[in-house]
């Protein structure tokens, strides 16, 4: 049985929809850590195994959450010491970020008309990367009713230097249809290639795919979920996700390189058995 301070530390994660998922993943990497502490028991396999599960149901819909626990579990349970661990994956999560700006310059086209939703600090690093390289014109920022996230980036982006505008929800396909690409977070990248993000992610996917726009999505490698695809993946109540399909997507951007759909679909594919 998990220790009060842990159970604590679960009902917030659980309760939390305005986080992003890379914070979430760090709370989840702490509150794994914090469950260590309660003594050597918890480095029973069993045990850390049983906190993962925990932790991962506090948000399920969040892959970098489920990925980072088992992680942390894995290698606790092969000896290595819980803090050493905890400061390891932070610093991978930590250094992520800036090489998925550095890959998106890769793809990033000139003089851009960006759109985007709520807040993301991946697709951020590689709003100014882009920017740095003169290469963004201007950004719409979908505001993600009903906790308006959107409003907080175009902020951000607006003291980062670039021109940004936040935009009512119901002016994002309009606004994809005319932009040079859009460009969105992922909360996972399912193992079919499907994207699952804020709720409007999929309406402005379409209406950017219909006009023969990209549809960027910019991620940590660890959002990839192997777990679910469209059809299995199950939203939590009162979820604020939707899910794209992907041929909705063109291109998944990570810290280890770009990805298409197809790709992710080979990369994640279930391993055969033999019989």
């Amino acid at each position: 049985m998990l220790g009060p301070v842990v159970e604590e530390a679960i009902e917030g994660m659980a309760s939390d929809r305005t986080s992003s998922a890379s914070r979430l993943a760090r709370v989840a990497l702490e509150t794994m850590a914090l469950a260590t502490l309660e003594g050597p028991a918890w480095r029973d396999p069993k045990l850390l195994a049983q906190a993962a599960r925990r932790i991962s149901e506090a948000q399920p819909a969040m892959a970098i959450v489920h990925n980072v626990v088992h992680l942390f579990a894995r290698l606790v349970a092969e000896g290595q010491e819980p803090m050493a661990v905890l400061r390891e994956i932070h610093g991978e999560l930590e250094t992520a970020r800036e090489r998925i700006g550095k890959t998106f310059l890769k793809v990033a086209p000139d003089h851009a008309t960006v759109l985007t939703l709520s807040f993301s600090e991946s697709v951020r690093v590689c709003l100014l990367a882009a920017h740095a390289r003169r290469r963004i014109a201007q950004v719409f920022v979908m505001e993600a009713g009903p906790v308006f996230e959107g409003r907080s980036m175009a902020k951000v982006l607006t003291e980062d230097g670039l021109k940004a505008t936040a935009i009512a929800d119901d002016l994002g396909p309009a606004k994809a249809a005319a932009a040079t690409y859009v460009l969105v977070g992922a909360d996972s990248v399912l193992r079919d290639g499907s994207l699952v993000n804020r709720r409007g992610t999929r309406s402005i996917a379409e209406a950017a795919t219909n006009q023969g726009k990209p549809v960027y999505v910019a991620c940590e490698s660890l959002k990839f979920d192997a777990r679910f695809d469209a059809a299995t993946f199950r939203a939590g109540p009162n979820d604020l996700f939707d899910v794209t399909p992907p041929n909705l997507v063109t291109t998944v951007v990570t810290e280890r390189g770009t990805y298409t759909p197809e790709i992710i679909r080979t990369m994640m594919a279930p391993a055969k058995t033999s019989k």
